[in-house]
């Protein structure tokens, strides 16, 4: 499931997303990998429309991403280090110091909200209890959750940015909702869930999530097996790069069967001479989440 802002047609964004898969599969373990990839059932949750709508802002050109991804594709898998990014840093980037609008301090003074929703108007649209939005987006996921679920296979479910807390909702619904939590709430499980570039782990965006103000095991969603989380140097959208110690309490009460693993990575992407770390193309053809997929695919 894709993040926020402004987005391009669904099919070159999936297009896009499958490509920077296919190819650090590729990169990374040969066609066999790609094979493997290509034979499994996928559904790409798009949203773009909705936020595009309340951005006011068209559809986007997909042209500068694929060019972002042609570049990509010319790292090796040992390349993906701290010194290849800091020689994309030299171009000029986004500073990781930004994200001090989603931090703690601010939240205490009480002043973090209105900056959300200068800077990233949909991720603070998307909790807006006034507004149709966030149920309209969880509602493009929900169904396609619910048949992954009731088909009995193993699930791997990616969130990328605002997309990881759409997912963490819909997995909180379906665990505690009267209308599914009989059925979804621990029975029914995801394999792998894995965020990418995740707001998960702010303290401001955690009081907004569902389940926020209930205790124990009401606060989260109990159909998690496993919970993966990637998080790239100066991404200011997931500045705070762990979520293991924010819910570590899952661990505890037992709904997670192993510890959350955070890792952190160096995003490549570079879109008009500008690094971009938060690009979800720049995590996708990561060697970390190629390992996730490989790892999912063959265990």
């Amino acid at each position: 499931m894709h993040g926020r802002a402004q987005k391009p047609s669904k099919e070159d964004l999936e297009q896009l997303w499958y490509e920077a898969i296919n190819h650090g599969l590729f990169r990374d373990f040969g066609q066999q990998a790609i094979e493997q990839f290509r034979s499994v059932k996928k559904d790409f949750i798009y949203y773009g429309d909705l936020s595009n709508e309340f951005l006011r802002k068209p559809t986007e050109n997909a042209a500068l991403r694929f060019l972002s991804l042609e570049n990509l594709k010319n790292y090796t898998k040992e390349q993906f280090n701290q010194e290849s990014y800091q020689a994309l840093t030299q171009a000029g980037f986004l500073k990781e110091a930004l994200a001090d609008i989603f931090s703690a301090p601010l939240g205490k003074l009480g002043i973090a909200t209105p900056l959300i929703k200068l800077v990233a108007p949909d991720m603070a649209h998307y909790w807006n209890s006034d507004s149709y939005y966030g149920s309209d987006v969880r509602s493009r996921l929900t169904p396609i959750l619910r048949q992954a679920l009731d088909s009995g296979d193993d699930i791997m479910l990616v969130g990328h940015s605002l997309g990881s807390m759409i997912c963490f909702d819909d997995l909180w619904k379906l665990s505690h909702y009267g209308e599914y939590r009989r059925t979804y709430g621990s029975r029914k499980k995801v394999d792998l869930f894995v965020t990418l570039g995740s707001p998960l782990a702010d303290e401001n965006i955690k009081k907004h999530l569902k389940g926020s103000q209930n205790q124990g095991f009401k606060k989260y969603p109990t159909n998690i097996r496993r919970w993966c989380n990637l998080a790239a140097e100066d991404d200011f959208i997931s500045h705070d790069t762990q979520v293991s110690n924010d819910y570590i309490e899952m661990s505890r009460l037992g709904l997670l069967e192993q510890p959350i693993e955070d890792v952190h990575i160096y995003n490549l992407t570079v879109s008009e001479g500008r690094s971009n770390p938060h690009a979800s193309i720049g995590y996708l053809i990561h060697p970390e989440f190629t390992r996730l997929i490989f790892q999912w695919l063959n265990h």
